[in-house]
């Protein structure tokens, strides 16, 4: 056996190398239990198998065996017989029993059709071949040996060989399915790409006794769905890196497609299946939720293509913004059966817009309050100097020591009246300047306490009575300076604009509103004219009450350390009732 195999004496010397020489289709026929099952109840047996030589190809051999001895249970014992080399006669199918003739009407048939036809005759193992299987790979009939062993040692390959060899074995065996996709090569030494199929016959003790199949060339396909494939690769990997997706609605099943890009960009799990349209609209909120349904409604009733952008809540409840463009889809009667579009996260670009254009409102305001500033470090500072200039005149002109003496007065005063107008310019700059402190956690009760301590003889002298609820908001995340600042304005105000005779009471409460904090300070005192004074309310040296001494400075200040906050001041008032001051930080 080992000559006939042209392989070394004694390579093949017991059972363990020989099932090593195996083709593996053929292994199942030297199993233990396999042997012990058909001697059973017979003592002669015969077996073909198909065994490697030197050369990777098959030789064909007889076993003809019998049963010498068996063990008290009737099982053999032990086992001898014959091997005979028979590849002459499987080469040479003239020797064997033919295979069956094909009628007419089925070689017409089979002749007709782009598929190569195969017919593998599994107890002599013969295989037939059809006209069409031949020109498939380039030859002529009968051009190449027609055996199992061109197909799969020549043919097939090289790394088709296991999943093909797997595949046969599972269909003749275990009856599963017998289709896959293998490569060939052709006569002209290049490679094909074919899907082949197979159905097989058993006897009826289910041994495999015949196979028959086709082969169709699919190399065209094959080439394509490849180039898709990268194209697919290519437009996945650019969606990705725009941060475009894909989406489209079926309106007759209501069925919605997203893209690999689209899932991306909503932050949905892989794993989870596309959410219907309804549950695609809970990703926007309900402003641009509205925004949206309105184009979609337009473009499936009216045929509109859309494109808007709006705000967007991604799976992992994310704020983002995107840019969404869609277009109607229609059939060929031209009704509107679906709409198609791509969404894009804009988020990043929205971001600078925004940031943009809250820079442009802080130029802007800035611009405003430095006019304004400018205006008023003009105003006050050129009527104290012109003061000054003209009580220096009359000085020279006096013709008396008593003259003399009353306009020094009035230099002192003028001088004492610019020194308090640049004390606060220099406040407002101070306060300015403030904004670039970190913000921290304020306790409310921490600040007021505070705040108290530092206009303590105002409270004693007014008797005022402060009363406070900070239990809703306990705390704030500001800057300590400006918020003291504003209490310390606001109390002082409650305090100095109080009603003669009557105690004045200060209330502090605050809570969250709209998820804003919210401190509110509400007084007993004779109150603000509103409708008269509502736009002068904040500007600097207005005062509303002539007989009281205020210089109408701190509410302009506090609105000063607001806006630069970000945060913004209600006032409700009514004469000789009281005031309301609302602060949303």
């Amino acid at each position: 056996m080992n000559a006939i195999l042209s392989l070394p004496s004694q390579t093949i010397n017991n059972l363990d190398t020989l099932k090593s020489h195996l083709f593996s289709f053929d292994a199942k026929w030297l199993d233990f239990d396999t042997v012990k099952e058909l001697t059973k109840n017979e003592n002669y047996f015969e077996q073909k198998i198909r065994l490697y030589n030197a050369e990777g190809n098959f030789q064909f051999f007889q076993i003809n065996g019998y049963v010498e001895l068996r063990d008290k249970y009737e099982y053999a014992l032990l086992l001898k017989g014959t091997f005979t080399h028979i590849s002459y006669l499987i080469e040479n199918p003239s020797k064997l029993p033919q295979p069956p003739v094909h009628k007419a009407e089925f070689e017409l048939i089979i002749n007709g059709i782009e598929a190569g036809i195969w017919d593998w005759d599994l107890q002599f193992d013969t295989i037939w071949w059809s006209s069409k299987f031949y020109e498939l790979l380039g030859y002529q009939d009968d051009e190449i040996r027609t055996s199992f062993n061109t197909f799969f040692n020549t043919l097939l390959h090289k790394d088709d060989k296991a999943k093909v060899e797997q595949l046969i074995w599972e269909h003749l065996y275990e009856h599963k399915p017998y289709k896959t996709e293998i490569r060939l090569l052709c006569r002209s030494g290049e490679y094909k790409w074919f899907q082949t199929s197979g159905q097989a016959m058993w006897d009826k003790d289910g041994k495999p006794i015949k196979m028959a199949g086709s082969i169709i060339d699919i190399t065209e396909t094959v080439n394509y769905r490849s180039s898709l494939l990268k194209n697919e690769f290519l437009l996945n990997e650019s969606a990705k890196l725009a941060r475009i997706g894909a989406w489209e609605v079926d309106l007759k099943t209501q069925k919605v497609y997203w893209s690999e890009s689209t899932k991306v960009i909503h932050e949905f799990p892989d794993n989870l299946e596309t959410p219907s349209l309804t549950e695609t609209l809970s990703y926007y909120p309900k402003t641009s939720r509205d925004k949206f349904i309105k184009a979609f409604d337009e473009s499936v009733s009216l045929g509109r293509a859309f494109d808007i952008s709006c705000e967007f809540l991604t799976y992992l409840q994310n704020k983002i913004w995107v840019r969404v463009i869609g277009s109607p889809l229609f059939d060929i009667q031209g009704n509107i059966i679906g709409v198609r579009g791509v969404i894009k996260n804009i988020d990043e670009e929205k971001q600078k817009e925004l940031f943009l254009q809250d820079s442009l409102k802080i130029i802007h305001e800035q611009n405003r309050k430095l006019l304004n500033f400018a205006h008023i470090v003009s105003h006050n500072i050129r009527s104290h100097t012109s003061n000054l200039e003209m009580v220096s005149n009359f000085i020279e002109e006096c013709d008396t020591e008593y003259e003399r003496k009353l306009l020094l007065d009035n230099v002192q005063q003028i001088s004492k009246q610019l020194s308090e107008t640049i004390s606060q310019l220099n406040e407002v700059l101070v306060t300015q300047s403030q904004v670039q402190q970190p913000k921290v956690r304020i306790c409310f009760d921490d600040v007021l306490t505070k705040v108290k301590s530092i206009i303590q003889s105002e409270l004693v002298l007014s008797g005022a009575l402060i009363k406070s609820n900070f239990s809703s908001c306990e705390s704030v995340y500001y800057i300590p300076a400006y918020l003291e600042s504003i209490l310390i304005n606001l109390l002082s105000n409650a305090i100095q604009f109080r009603k003669p005779e009557v105690c004045p009471m200060i209330t502090l409460s605050s809570w969250i509103e709209n998820n804003k904090t919210v401190l509110q300070i509400e007084d007993n005192g004779i109150g603000i004219d509103l409708e008269k004074y509502k736009y002068k309310l904040f500007g600097m040296h207005h005062t509303f009450h002539k007989q009281t001494s205020g210089k109408g400075f701190g509410l302009f200040l506090i609105k000063n350390q607001l806006d630069l906050m970000g945060s913004k001041i209600e006032v409700e008032s009514q004469e000789n009732i009281g005031t309301t001051f609302k602060i949303i930080f």
